[in-house]
C-alpha cells in the first residue's frame, strides 16, 4: 500500500511521481526522496484538480500563496517546472516579489497619513560646488556619517572601502548609493547614484538635503529630501521646516579641501586615492 498519493518506488532507489487527469497519465519526474515525489504530486494536483484536491499534507501559509503563484501559469509551464526541478526556486522568488511589493505599498501609504508613523529629520547639509560637480560625489560631514550610517568596512587599507545605502525621497522613489569612507581625504562620501539624483532634481550650489527616518512599531525607512536656495524661485523644503536642520558649512569646506588636496602628490596624480600618473 503506497504511503502517498501519486508516488511510485523506482528501481534505482528513486521516487516517481505522477497524476491522472480527464483519464490521462501524467509523469511528474524522478526525485531522491518520497517526500519530494509527493510534494511534486501536491503542486500538480493543486493546478490539474483546484486548490481543494486531493494532496498528501494539509495546506499551510506558504502552499496557500501556490494558487495565486499558479495562476499566472499554464498547465503545461507547472508541469514542466515540476519536471525540470525548477518549481521551488521560481515559487520563493515570486514570494520575495510579493514581499517587496507589499513592503512598497506599506511605504506609499506612509504618505497617505498612516496612523502611528513618526518622522525624524536626522541632518541636513548645504551643498557645495563640488558636491553637485563634475566629481560625482556628495560629501557627508563626519560626525553624521560616524553616528548615523553604517561603519564602512576598512579591512583593506588603500583601497575605497563600501556599502550600498537606500533612500526614499518624498515622491516615494527609491534612490541607491554608493557610500565610501576615503582615507586619502579622510571623507565619507556618497559616489555611484550620487550624480544621478543630482540631474533629477536640478541640484545647484546652496540648495540644501536633509536625511530623515520615519518609523512605527512594525518598519522604518531612510528618506532624503530637498530645498532650494532663496535664488531657485516657487521651491519650498518639503521636510525638516521649523526643526532645526544642521548645515555643517565649515565640516563641508574642510572635506572639500581635503580632497583636493589629496589628488596632488609630489610624483603625479593621485584621483580619489587611485595613483593616475607618476
Amino acid at each position: 500500500m503506497e504511503k502517498y498519493k501519486g508516488v511510485v518506488p523506482q528501481q534505482n532507489g528513486n521516487w516517481g511521481a505522477q497524476i491522472y487527469t480527464n483519464n490521462q497519465r501524467i509523469w511528474l519526474g524522478t526525485f531522491k526522496s518520497e517526500i519530494d515525489a509527493a510534494i511534486a504530486y501536491d503542486r500538480a494536483s493543486k493546478k490539474l484538480r483546484s486548490a481543494d484536491g486531493p494532496r498528501n499534507f494539509p495546506l499551510n501559509k506558504s502552499t496557500l500563496l501556490e494558487a495565486s503563484f499558479q495562476s499566472h501559469c499554464s498547465i503545461e509551464t507547472v508541469v514542466g517546472m515540476i519536471k525540470d526541478g525548477s518549481y521551488q526556486a521560481k515559487f520563493e522568488a515570486y514570494q520575495m516579489q510579493k514581499k517587496d511589493k507589499e513592503s512598497d505599498n506599506n511605504i506609499l501609504s506612509v504618505g497617505k497619513g498612516s496612523f502611528g508613523f513618526s518622522r525624524r529629520v536626522v541632518f541636513g547639509k548645504e551643498l557645495t560646488p563640488s558636491d553637485v560637480g563634475k566629481l560625482n560625489r556628495l560629501v557627508i560631514p563626519k560626525r553624521y556619517a560616524v553616528e548615523h550610517f553604517p561603519r564602512v568596512p576598512d579591512e583593506l587599507p588603500g583601497f575605497a572601502n563600501e556599502v550600498n545605502l537606500w533612500f526614499y525621497d518624498p515622491e516615494k522613489r527609491l534612490w541607491k548609493f554608493r557610500y565610501c569612507y576615503w582615507k586619502s581625504s579622510q571623507s565619507f562620501v556618497f559616489t555611484r547614484g550620487w550624480n544621478q539624483f543630482v540631474k533629477d532634481k536640478k541640484l545647484m550650489p546652496k540648495d540644501k538635503i536633509s536625511f530623515y527616518y520615519q518609523q512605527n512599531l512594525e518598519m522604518g525607512f531612510w528618506g532624503i529630501d530637498t530645498c532650494k536656495s532663496t535664488s531657485h524661485i516657487g521651491s519650498s523644503l518639503k521636510l525638516g521646516v521649523g526643526v532645526g536642520v544642521a548645515v555643517e558649512e565649515e565640516d563641508d569646506k574642510m572635506d572639500d579641501q581635503m580632497i583636493q588636496t589629496s589628488q596632488v602628490k609630489s610624483h603625479g596624480l593621485k584621483l580619489f586615492g587611485v595613483q593616475i600618473f607618476g
